[in-house]
Parts: C-alpha cells; structure tokens; sequence
C-alpha cells in the first residue's frame, strides 16, 4: 500500500454535469479517519481519468489504495475539499468516509477447552459423515481469510507429517497472504505493510481453525486438550492481515484486502468483521457482490447484536448474493452425572474444584436453601444454612450479592458436603467454586426438576457417576441469544443461514497458548465458509468445475436444519436464524433446487400475494414433489405502541397461510418446473404493532430417503411506513448546546457563537430510514435554507441505520449532528455548502418512513424543534 504523492495542477475546473452522492455516517459510535475518503468512479472511468478530474479541481491528495474491480481509490486530502465537494466533480459517483473497524468482538465463553461440547458441532452438520465417509476435506479449495492474520507455524495448519505450519513456500497449507498494515497499526497511525500476515492477536487464527485446522495427531507441549479438526482440514488459506495488534482497521485497506483475495484466485472469503445495523449501500459490500458476481463466495459475521432486538444485522453480509451467517449453540456435550429421585441430570464442576466428578458418597439428600415465600434463595445469607449438615444444598445462582466462593464458605461451615448451583441463565455455566469442596453448577430445567423431585420425597438421595456420559445440552442446538436479528432496512431476508459459534474451541496463536474457546457470529461465518469448501470440492470431482458463490448459498440454504429457541416448542423466526442451521451433508446429497433461495414478503400495503418458485430435479430419476408450509415463531417488538424496538421481541403464534398450485408437480431429471404459491397474511396481531411473521415453504420428494428443500419467507403485517422512526419515548430528537464537546441545554436567551459554543442536533433512530434530513428554515419567513452539513456527520442527507440500545460505555445510544452554520441547499452536492448570515432559524428533523415513494413532508416522519440563534462568523 505504498502512499504516492500527486501536486495538484493548476487546470480549470471541470464543468459539472452531474453529482456523486457523499454518504452520511450510520452512527455517531463509527469512528473515522479524518481527512480520508473512499471514492468510487463512474462506470468506464480509468484512474488516470479520475486523476485529471481532481487535479482540474485543485484538489491536493496522497492515494492510499487504488482498486481495479472495485473502480475507484481510497485518499487522504491535503487541501480544503471535503467529502461533499468531492462528490460534486464529474465522474465521481459515491464517496465515503474512511471508516474505522475495531478487531471483532467475540462474546464472552463460560465453556472451558476441556469441555467436550465445544467439538461436538460437526455431528449438528453432517460435515463428521463427510469427513468420514466421503473423504471431503476441502483438498484444492482456496480460503481467504480478512482478519488479523494467522499464525501459520501453529501445528495444527501443518502438512501431513510435519511438526509445524509454514507460509508461502512449497506445501505449505497457508500459501498466500500479505499484512497490509504492520505490528504497530491501530487504525489511525500510517500503515507499515509487508509480506508476513503473522497473527498477533488471535481472533483470525481462531476462525482459520474453523476452518480448517487439523488438531487430531499433535503430541508435545501444543498438544490440543482435545482433538478436533475444522470444517474443510484441507483447504488452501489465503492469510490477510487487516489488523495490528490492538485498534482498529481503515474499511479502505479492508477494501484493498478483498482485492487481494480475488487477484490470488480465493475461491471462498470470510469476512468476520461484525459491524451494527445499515443498508447495503457500503463499500464492503458493494465490492462484495462485484466478487460474487465473478465466482467467488463470501461468508460474513451476521453480527452479535442480539441484545438490541430487530432491525440489527450487521452490513458486510447485507448484499443480495453474500451470505449473512446467524449463530447457533452447540446440541451435545459429555458431562458428569448424578443419579437423584430416578432421574439422571449433567452437571459442571467447579473452576477450583477440577475438571473432576465429585467426590461425594453416594446416599447423602439434598438440602434446598429457600426464602421464606418459597422459591429457591441464592445463599448469600449464611444463617440460611442450617440443616445443611451432610447433604448437598442447591442455591440460585444469582451473582449479584455474593460471589460462589462465598456461597461455598457458607456451606461448608454449615457442614454440606458439597453445593449445586442453578443457573439463571439456560445451560450449564461453570462457577468459580473453591479448591478440594464439591461444588459446580446443573442446568436450569435440571434445578427445577430437582426440586420438584425433593418436595416429592424430600428423602431422596443422590447417586454419583465416576465418568461423563452425553447429553442433549439444555439450549444446545437452538439459535444464539446474542445472534442478531433481521430484517434489513428494505425489509429483505437477513441474516441467511446459521451455523455453530457457540463456544467453539479452536487454535490461537502459539505465544497464546495454542487453543482456546470463543463464542460469537464471528465462529458460525468460518464454519459457512468451510461448508463451501467441502461443497465445492463435493462439485468439483463430478463436474471439473467448482459452482459460483451464490449458487452454493442456494444449496447450503434449501437443506438447513430448521431450528428452535431454547425452551420453545415453537420453530424459531427466519430473521434470528435464516434458513436455518447448516446441513452441509444435505446440500452435497441434495439432488433438488429450490429458487429463488428467500422470498421477501415486504409489508401490507406491498405484500407479494403471489409469489413463483422454480423447482428443478439434478436427480437421475424422474420425481414427484409435494409442498408444505412451515410457520415460525411471529415476532413482535412495538406492542406497547413504543418508539424504540423491544431488546427482546414478543414471541407470538402469528401465522401466515400458503396454498400452493399446483399441489404437486412431476420432474423429469435435469428438468424444472414452476409452482405458484398464493399468500394471506396472519389473521391474528395488531397491524398497529407491526409483527414480523415468517416461514418456510418446503418442497418434499416423494421418492424413498429424497432429501426436502426449503425457502425462508418474512413479512411485517401492517404499513412499514408507519413504524417509528424516531425514539421520541426517550426524549428525541432535540436541540442542545455543545461547548468543548460536552452537551447541556441551551440556555435562555442565548446566542451560538459557532466558534466556542455550537448547536448540536441529537436523534436516536429506532429503524433504518432511507433518508435522514436536518432542515434549516428562516424563523420568520419559514423559508427552506438547506440541510445542516455537520463536520463530525456529513450532511444531513441521505440513508441511516438504526442505532443500537446502549453503547460499548453502557449509555443510552444516539447520534449528535454538531453545526458550524453551514448548510446544502439541495440534497444532489450539486452546488458546495453555504456559510449562513448571523440570526434566527428553524430547526426540523425528518427520517423518511420506509418503502416510501420519498415525497416531503408527507413521507417523512417531521420534528420541529424550534428556534435557535447564531451569530454572524
């Protein structure tokens, strides 16, 4: 990424024919490069082209990265031209801020490596049958990882018989790469590129263990604790490094990254990069499906924003052809047992205590410690212990008063002879516990049925197991909570499909260990990755040729495994976990298509009643399919008629209705048939509340152990355009005074001096709207002056996604539009921003409602926010 410096030439300016469109920031937590910019050219437009319209423009820059398929180039302006007038000059189509990502977060793992559920995830896909029966490992595949790197000598991406990895030589496993930023990058500092993509931080060499590691055979100081291999332990990797050791990555190098993926022939790229709620229309993922167009597959993080309800999925995936990968937990685990009122229940034991059963005789009773109204207490009282004396207590494990040590001492004082905890939360969460006392935690359902169990015979008592028998894990196989929800800000299907990233173990850089366990949308994208791995090779050895991207989305979506929430009877919503968990045994068996691979219903007032599927038999023998419809859980996050979605929507039993036609259709091999389905919305729900229903419509062979396909379909019953924008629940928008960057309210009879003291505009957006606007009005006359154009946001023009619910701080989260008094007096940068005179104006905030035609003021959700004066600068 060499930097080359270009002297602006003194040629007159080029006469403007049309105007680009400079785009605003998504949320005030993005953090920027200042002075950089993306900027994307018009179709046909050569560089040198484009170097011409800046130097005829006076502007004064240094290219940090140029792109060929991509068609455009990331620079750091050295004179006063901003993103807007950027956008002005001839053959300039979209710019961009250079934009900061900070190395991906993974949620936090309660799940030791020792654990055996963090491997079980194969046997939830069928890739375990594909590795043993059909010899799919992925062999000549190539993977791309955009990452913080790998550490390549790690053993477990070694060549069969060697004792460590390599890079970049002969057989060595991870052959391609390149670090485009250097040790010493956090974001902001220039970049020191070089040839050696070596992982410092971990979080990439955890995803190429996804992958494709191989940990089965390693002996010596990094032998696993316990064996395992990736997806694909074949394939090929492409190592780039996009991330220094701590901070954060420019979306620019990002960019120069997905180029360099593609020059070096990657069939497949993951891109585990996270990121909060947008449109499509960022550069990532316009590059994304320029890729996909030519062949490659991309698999990318759905984001884990769970936590802040619908409307979240994060935006690299966002395209229409890339794979936006929601997260599943892990289904089975092998765990130590006791025996208690003729029910056997898993158990963990504690972090001090050992990864050990307990050493408990067998015939002591349990000790339930209650409050006085009768539920289960969380111990915290140690005068609530009495009765202890040789038995095994249960307590609640509520953290919030007293620590599980603590809880411990209480016990043994009292005399127990050891302590099970039960979990708040679903599954089994291991505590810290104290050295050499028994004590561990159960799963939730195991606490209630226990204490059903003792109520029923109190004298009961417990059989202990010597070793760890499988269990189905109480929340295994179901969707992350903190996997974010759907849909996008054009109501179309998101995420796609899901996969494993619930506390999965895999490698970290040696200097880190070797191995550990991580959980997060960030391990369920690699896993999609590895998929498309084995598919292709699966392809390959038949045809000679491996499938493009997009039509290995289509066969790894039609055969998912639909799934459910923990503790729901019900099938989970198409926009938490897409077409559900990834059957990767089924999509290379599969011998029927089902297209398109979604079905977006979009609302009432443009719902799609008639919908078309293609069906096609790939099979060697003619086949009769029926149809059937599977309804999913409704979701419903504004039925209290609230401004802001609900962190955690309602789940309700809002079903649409399918009739299909024909009802059945007859294929002969190699042939397609088309079938009609006919859609009702549900009956049930408030259209004021705006649900989101969803399904899938299912095509069955009839013909003997033929594998079903599937299409996931969603809906919001009621007129989008009518959700909230705007979180006026909360007090937004509003006007306030900025001084030193911190806010206040204005006070009384008081003049912006625009220098010291500045009016900034607060909003905190519950939903996407295509277009955002902050109108200046004469506060006599009324007259429209233009739109606010904001040093920290842009102008205040132009798409935004929704905010989230809190910040990283843990603070309410909104977005601040500070104003020096310049505005745009259209919204094409046709002309450049003017500086307004000293004086009275009206403030008016708009967010255009969605699928609207965009007409103002009747399309847009309107605040007038009164009146401010500025003096004249």
């Amino acid at each position: 990424m060499k930097i080359h410096t270009i002297l602006s030439a003194a040629l007159a300016t080029a006469t403007l024919v049309s105007a680009g469109k400079f785009h605003q920031l998504e949320s005030d937590e993005i953090k920027v490069l200042p002075g950089s910019y993306i900027i994307e050219y018009e179709d046909g437009l050569h560089h040198s082209d484009a170097d011409n319209v800046l130097n005829a423009n006076k502007v004064k820059y240094e290219v940090r990265n140029k792109y060929n398929v991509f068609n455009g180039a990331s620079l750091s302006i050295k004179s006063a031209h901003m993103g807007e007038s950027l956008a002005e000059m001839k053959g300039i189509k979209n710019v961009w801020r250079v934009t900061l990502h900070p190395i991906p977060k993974t949620v936090l793992s309660v799940k030791k490596p020792t654990d055996p559920d963090t491997v079980s995830d194969h046997s939830m896909t069928g890739v375990d049958i594909l590795h043993k029966k059909y010899k799919l490992t992925g062999k000549g595949i190539k993977v791309g990882i955009i990452d913080t790197g790998i550490d390549y000598s790690h053993p477990a991406f070694a060549t069969k018989g060697a004792s460590q990895g390599c890079f970049g030589q002969k057989n060595c496993r991870v052959a391609y790469g390149w670090d485009f930023v250097g040790d010493d990058y956090n974001g902001y500092n220039e970049p020191k590129p070089d040839a050696d993509p070596m992982d410092c931080f971990g979080h990439g060499s955890h995803v190429a263990g996804i992958i494709g590691a191989n940990a089965k055979n390693i002996k010596g100081p990094l032998k696993p604790p316990q064996p395992f291999v990736g997806v694909a332990p074949e394939v090929t990797f492409g190592a780039y490094r996009v991330y220094g050791c701590e901070g954060s990555a420019a979306d620019d190098v990002i960019l120069a990254a997905m180029e360099r993926a593609f020059s070096d022939g990657m069939d497949v790229l993951n891109m585990s990069l996270g990121g909060g709620s947008a449109y499509k229309y960022n550069p990532q993922s316009v590059l994304a499906e320029r890729l996909i167009a030519r062949g490659m597959a991309l698999s990318a993080a759905a984001g884990n924003d769970g936590g802040d309800g619908v409307w979240m999925v994060a935006d690299i995936g966002l395209g229409d052809k890339a794979t936006s990968v929601a997260s599943f937990e892990s289904t089975y685990g092998n765990h130590f047992w006791f025996k208690y009122g003729g029910a056997v229940y898993p158990y963990a034991s504690s972090f001090e205590y050992g990864d050990i059963p307990f050493k408990v005789s067998s015939g002591a009773a349990l000790a339930p410690i209650f409050e006085k109204n009768g539920t289960l207490s969380d111990g915290c009282d140690p005068t609530s212990y009495k009765g202890a004396k040789g038995k095994v207590v249960l307590t609640l494990g509520d953290g919030s008063r007293c620590s599980s040590s603590e809880r411990g001492e209480f016990a043994m004082k009292a005399g127990a002879v050891g302590m099970l905890i039960q979990p708040v939360e679903l599954g089994l969460l291991p505590v810290q516990g104290l050295p050499k006392f028994p004590m561990g935690s159960l799963e939730n359902r195991g606490g209630v049925k226990l204490i059903a169990a003792y109520k029923k015979k109190p004298k009961n008592t417990f059989k202990w197991g010597k070793s760890p028998v499988i269990f189905h894990v109480e929340g295994g196989g179901a969707p992350s909570d903190y996997s974010s929800f759907g849909m996008d800000g054009e109501l179309r299907s998101k995420p796609d499909i899901a996969a494993p990233g619930g506390n999965i173990l895999s490698t970290v850089p040696v200097k880190n260990g070797g191995y550990a366990v991580m959980s997060g949308t960030s391990m369920a994208s690699p896993y999609i990755a590895g998929a498309h791995a084995l598919y292709m090779q699966s392809r390959k050895s038949k045809s000679k040729s491996k499938p493009k991207g997009d039509a290995i989305r289509q066969a790894l979506k039609n055969t998912a495994t639909v799934g459910k929430m923990a503790g729901h009877k019900t099938f989970a919503s198409t926009v938490k976990q897409g077409a559900g968990l990834v059957n990767v045994l089924n999509a290379v068996l599969a011998t029927t298509t089902l297209s398109p691979d979604h079905i977006d219903l979009l609302d009432t007032n443009h719902l799609r009643k008639t919908v078309k599927i293609t069906i096609r038999n790939d099979g060697k023998h003619t086949e009769t399919y029926g149809f059937s419809h599977i309804a999913t859980d409704a979701l419903n996050s504004y039925h209290k008629n609230n401004t802001f979605p609900l962190t955690t929507p309602t789940i309700t039993d809002y079903h649409a209705t399918v009739s299909f036609s024909p009802c059945k259709v007859k294929i002969r091999p190699g042939k397609s048939a088309q079938v009609t389905l006919h859609f009702k919305e549900p009956k049930k729900g408030n259209a004021a509340e705006f649900p989101i229903y969803s399904g899938y419509i299912q095509a069955i062979p009839r013909s003997h152990g033929g594998i079903p396909v599937h299409v996931p379909y969603a809906g919001v019953k009621g007129d989008i355009a009518k959700v909230p924008m705007l979180d006026t629940d909360s007090g937004f928008p509003a006007v306030l005074a900025a001084n030193d960057g911190k806010l206040r309210d204005i006070p009384e009879d008081f003049t912006f001096d625009l220098v010291n003291d500045l009016p900034v505009v607060v909003v905190r957006l519950g939903s996407h709207t295509p277009d955002f606007t902050i109108r200046i009005l004469d506060s006599k006359t009324k007259a429209f002056l233009g739109f606010v154009n904001s040093p920290s946001a842009g102008p205040a023009f132009g798409w935004l996604g929704r905010d989230r619910d809190n910040n990283d701080s843990g603070n309410i989260a909104f977005k601040p539009w500070f104003w020096t008094g310049e505005v745009f007096q259209q919204a094409d940068l046709t002309q450049p921003p003017v500086q307004l005179p000293g004086g009275e104006y009206d403030i008016v905030v708009a967010a255009q409602r969605k699928l609207s035609v965009g007409k103002y003021p009747e399309d847009y959700e309107v605040f007038d926010l009164g009146s401010i004066r500025i003096a004249s600068l």
